[in-house]
Order: structure tokens, then C-alpha cells, then sequence
């Protein structure tokens, strides 16, 4: 199949100072225009959730890869990527509460 140019989705991260309030941003922006303005705070918030969902999302794969490689039972890389995602939902929670304290004290 031959790749095609049109159809292919692109976009532009730029950074900018603000004449109103001479602030940084980041835009982000695609060929009809821009699509989103953060502050640094949620530019870099937005960069770290694009990388931890990479990361993730690799590791969801290779389990199914590795399963399906090794001719386990149906459902049970499922099953087991259920248990990764609550284990690193449980660890994210932690990673919260300790900011959180840490930021009273």
C-alpha cells in the first residue's frame, strides 16, 4: 500500500512568549492551525503523560507478542495486562499521595 502524503496527520511544537503577558508557551499546531496553548507547567505535564503512555502501551504489546509467541491460553495476556495496568495504577496513586504530603510539609 502506498503511503500518502494527504492523509497523513501532522503536527508542530512551537514555543512562544506572549505580547499580553509576556509569559512562555507551548503551541501546538497542525496544517488547519493551531490545535492547543500550554503553559510550561501543562506543556511539560502533557510530555511526560505522551511518554509514560508510550512506554506503557510498548509494554502492552510486548506481552501480547510474548503470549502469543509462547501459545498460552486465550484471554490470558488479557489477563495479565489487566494485572500490570491495576499494579501501575495502584503505583501511581502512591506517587500522588507522596507529593501531595511532601508538598505540606
Amino acid at each position: 500500500m502506498a503511503h500518502d502524503p494527504e492523509k497523513t496527520s501532522q503536527f508542530w511544537v512551537n514555543g512562544v512568549v506572549a505580547v499580553r503577558d509576556h509569559k512562555p508557551y507551548v503551541q501546538l499546531s497542525n496544517e488547519k492551525g493551531m490545535i492547543a496553548q500550554f503553559s510550561m507547567s501543562d506543556a511539560r505535564q502533557v510530555a511526560m503523560d505522551i511518554l509514560q503512555m508510550a512506554a506503557r502501551t510498548e509494554a502492552d504489546a510486548m506481552i501480547l507478542k510474548f503470549f502469543k509467541k509462547s501459545e498460552f491460553p486465550d484471554g490470558a495476556a488479557a489477563a495479565l495486562m489487566q494485572e500490570f495496568r491495576d499494579f501501575r495504577a495502584d503505583l501511581d496513586r502512591e506517587v500522588a499521595e507522596r507529593s501531595e504530603n511532601e508538598s505540606d510539609a
